[in-house]
């Protein structure tokens, strides 16, 4: 990944380079990088920059473009699977994780855990993960200069890990970066967000989104869509190119919770259902229930723009029988605002290892007043 190749975040990549070309470089940095903006990608581009500027060994190019670099290390989350059965850490999943970067490098949390198939259980940063980068870190470089470690998404970090790794970041060893590349600060300690140097990355515009889609052989009228639908995340804009078979069962889901909230209303025995349907969701992963909110929400405000007509904007188009029109004319200004505060609480309940029984089933009862205030 080249800084050329980093979509948007054209002010923060000078300042990195201003400040690699000055030589002052911290030793800690942070990327607070809203998901599809790009941190991880903008991360490697800057890794690579360093260890580049601090050595000229004959292939070292090569050998970051193909992220093989003896001095470039890597930190992300993991669980057990059918190959990896204990003490999982980064290292024993570094081919699948060079083929995830290589063809998804603004992919979530979750399409990792896809990739690595433990979209069911909650991945982690934990303490031998932490002693493995320790160890890494502490010997000399292979080729002289720089050494850099890319932690991706040190939210996930534990707080023994974390005590582990500020002992380290304290006093690093000469010639060493660390990179922490985060969606979400409030999950850290706030003792090593003190050390680190942090970079706020935007969310990409319309313009940068369509531009690069285009320049990968997406038609304009199909780039334009996308990139309005993507609300500046790279990601979305580019998963609503294809057809996302998720997103038709998100849909059914959708449509059976709504559905649902508009009866109890009329028949508070309908709540029975909204119980049922919560316990089905609490059933699937946590990456799924935070995805599938994610999908509320987008539904959510396409209603409000249909409801508006404001059309050019509206980025879904049902695949079942919901009647979009029609459910469009009750999300309006007195409850939009409402609704997105409590799917965003529960997504952060579900961040926080919440029971999602219990936080699906708020949610549901909190939706049934909400989605008929007018």
């Amino acid at each position: 990944m080249l800084f050329d190749e980093v979509i948007g975040q054209e002010f923060l990549k000078k300042e990195l380079i201003k400040g690699l070309e000055s030589g002052r470089i911290a030793h800690s940095q942070l990327f607070l990088s809203p998901d599809g903006s790009g941190g991880l990608s903008l991360a490697i581009a800057y890794a690579r920059k360093v260890i580049e500027k601090s050595n000229t060994h004959a292939g070292t190019s090569l050998k970051l473009s193909e992220l093989k670099h003896p001095d470039l290390h890597f930190i992300f989350p993991v669980a057990i699977n059918k190959d990896v059965k204990s003490k999982p850490i980064s290292s024993m999943f570094i081919e699948s994780w060079r083929e995830f970067v290589h063809k998804n490098p603004y992919g979530n949390l979750f399409d990792w855990y896809l990739k690595i198939g433990v979209e069911n259980k909650q991945g982690k940063i934990g303490n031998d993960e932490v002693e493995d980068l320790v160890k890494k870190m502490s010997l000399k470089s292979y080729e002289g200069g720089w050494k850099v470690a890319i932690i991706w998404m040190a939210e996930k970090l534990n707080l023994t890990a974390t005590n582990k790794l500020l002992k380290l970041i304290e006093e690093p060893p000469k010639k060493t970066l660390f990179i922490f590349v985060c969606e979400n600060t409030g999950l850290m300690a706030e003792t090593l967000l003190s050390r680190c140097q942090t970079s706020k990355l935007s969310h990409l515009s319309k313009s940068e989104i369509e531009e690069f889609l285009i320049s990968k052989g997406v038609e304009k009228n199909a780039a334009s869509l996308a990139a309005t639908s993507g609300f500046g995340n790279l990601r979305i804009a580019l998963k609503s190119i294809g057809e996302s078979e998720n997103n038709k069962e998100f849909e059914e889901w959708f449509l059976k919770w709504v559905r649902t909230a508009f009866k109890v209303r009329k028949n508070k025995e309908e709540v029975l259902e909204l119980i049922n349907w919560s316990k089905m969701i609490s059933k699937t992963g946590r990456e799924v229930q935070k995805s599938f909110l994610n999908f509320s929400m987008n539904v959510f405000r396409s209603a409000l723009l249909k409801n508006y007509e404001i059309n050019s904007l509206v980025n879904f188009e049902p695949k079942t029988d919901m009647n979009f029109e029609s459910f469009s004319k009750y999300v309006n200004g007195n409850n939009v605002e409402d609704i997105f505060i409590e799917i965003e609480e529960a997504q952060k309940g579900i961040q926080s290892n919440g029971n999602a029984n219990m936080i699906f089933m708020d949610l549901s009862l909190k939706l049934t007043r909400l989605i008929q205030k007018q």
